[in-house]
């Protein structure tokens, strides 16, 4: 399936939970006959017993993981009893030298050691689908990192979500090059967890997405978080929305590639 874009851009500053401003790009919708969905992918779990909950919301919610946290075996394995989508969300370099935690991916690394950690990554996670970044405004602006990156995933026909934590990523047009299926964040839902500002947030997203006929949302597992989507998710089918898992959501532009390995020297645990 392909994406065609059309119509105006408008832009928008929107903030991630690090602080990292992003430019983000709105596209006019093209077909009014078709369903509104959106996606809503719940980052940063793996941390705490509760995150767990977020595995029992209703619906087709999307979890991003945090590799090698104390949880997130268990909460992979509960949403996958629940019919939850699982990937993986991988820890990136960002930007002012801030730590993404453990496994992280990093611009001073050698190829081999990405394959090191993204097999680590998919070996304590084999529910999960696709992948997103988790902070990287440093990492996925740059190029060779990234396709490092996308071949991994092409080899496993796994799809990528560009978070979109900075407007100088290269990660969403590197995906596409390789053939992947890629979608891109639309909203940040709870960068202030406020219920006020994730109502407002909410509002945002739902105009998003009957204005374009979809959108992507990424929230956090705070509290208010999960108590403001226990409650507003059964409304959506009422509203005519319907909530999809966000591979549903993620496009590939070019037909997949045959992917040839690149040389790498091997790097030892």
């Amino acid at each position: 399936m392909q994406r065609f874009f059309g119509g105006f851009m408008v832009f928008i500053m929107a903030f991630c939970a690090n602080g990292e401003a992003v430019e983000e790009a709105d596209v006019a919708a093209t077909d009014n006959s078709a369903p509104i969905r959106i996606a809503i992918v719940i980052d940063d779990l793996g941390n705490s017993r509760f995150q767990q909950n977020f595995a029992e919301l209703p619906g087709a919610l999307t979890l991003a993981l945090l590799p090698h946290t104390p949880y997130a075996e268990r909460i992979a394995q509960a949403a996958q009893k629940t019919g939850k989508e699982v990937i993986i969300h991988m820890p990136m370099q960002p930007g002012n030298n801030i730590d993404a935690g453990l496994g992280m991916l990093r611009s001073e690394d050698n190829k081999a050691e990405f394959i090191m950690l993204m097999e680590q990554a998919f070996m304590q996670l084999p529910q999960a689908v696709g992948m997103n970044n988790h902070m990287g405004s440093r990492l996925t602006s740059l190029v060779e990192p990234m396709q490092w990156v996308m071949e991994q995933l092409a080899l496993r026909n796994f799809y990528f979500l560009d978070s979109r934590t900075t407007a100088a990523t290269q990660a969403e047009q590197i995906a596409k090059n390789f053939g992947l299926p890629v979608a891109r964040r639309h909203v940040f839902l709870d960068n202030d967890p406020r219920l006020s500002e994730i109502s407002a947030r909410w509002n945002d997203l739902l105009k998003h997405a009957k204005k374009n006929g979809e959108a992507i949302a990424i929230a956090h597992p705070h509290r208010t978080t999960y108590e403001f989507l226990q409650a507003k998710l059964p409304e959506l089918g009422t509203n005519g929305i319907q909530l999809v898992f966000a591979s549903q959501l993620a496009y590939r532009e070019h037909p997949a590639p045959t992917i040839e390995l690149t040389e790498h020297e091997v790097t030892r645990p």
